[in-house]
C-alpha cells in the first residue's frame, strides 16, 4: 500500500471542515487522517472512520 496522498484529499478535507464546525483536519505523512478541536484529538487510517469518531465526540461535547 502506498503512502501517497490521493488527488481527492483536498476535497475530503474541505467536506470535513464544512461538516464539523470548530475542528481542524489533516492527513499526515504516514497516511493517517487526523482531527483536532481544543484538547480532543482523533487519528485514524480511514477518512470514514475519522468522520464517525468526530461525530461521536461532537455529540458528546458540542462546540461552544
Amino acid at each position: 500500500m502506498s503512502n501517497q496522498h490521493s488527488a481527492h484529499d483536498g476535497d475530503r478535507l474541505s467536506q470535513l471542515t464544512t461538516e464539523f464546525d470548530g475542528w481542524h483536519f489533516g492527513r499526515g505523512g504516514s497516511g493517517h487522517w487526523w482531527a483536532v478541536r481544543g484538547n480532543d484529538l482523533v487519528r485514524t487510517a480511514s477518512v470514514e472512520e475519522l468522520r464517525h469518531r468526530v461525530r461521536e465526540l461532537t455529540a458528546v461535547r458540542p462546540c461552544t
